[in-house]
Parts: structure tokens; sequence; C-alpha cells
């Protein structure tokens, strides 16, 4: 949580505005981290997800 904490409350730029659009594009990140993550268990738990055969694009292009 500390470091949460350091990321949003040191200076990211010597400019207000683009300290202000790190901090929001950071955020969104992480936002998307924890609804992807989610998604991905509550599929896994559920049953939806069939990753049976689950590659997320990594093996399809080193055969190429």
């Amino acid at each position: 949580m500390e470091t949460l904490k350091m990321i949003f409350m040191e200076k990211a730029s010597d400019y207000w505005w683009m300290d202000i659009i790190l901090k929001v594009w950071i955020a969104g990140l992480m936002v998307l981290v924890v609804l992807g993550f989610t998604g991905l268990i509550w599929g896994i738990v559920s049953g939806e997800a069939d990753i049976q055969n689950a590659t997320f694009g990594i093996f399809d292009t080193l055969g190429s």
C-alpha cells in the first residue's frame, strides 16, 4: 500500500498537467488489471471460460 501511495504522491513530471495525465493513466491501467484478472478468475471458477486450449496469443506467432 505504501508503494501505491508513493506513486500518487510523488511528482511524476515538472509540468502539473502532465503529472495529472500520467497519474490518471496509471490509475486507469491499474483498474484494467484488476478488472481483467477478476474476470479471468471468475470465468475459471464459474466454468464459463474454457481454458483448455487458451494461448493468450503467445504461441500463435512463434511457429510462423
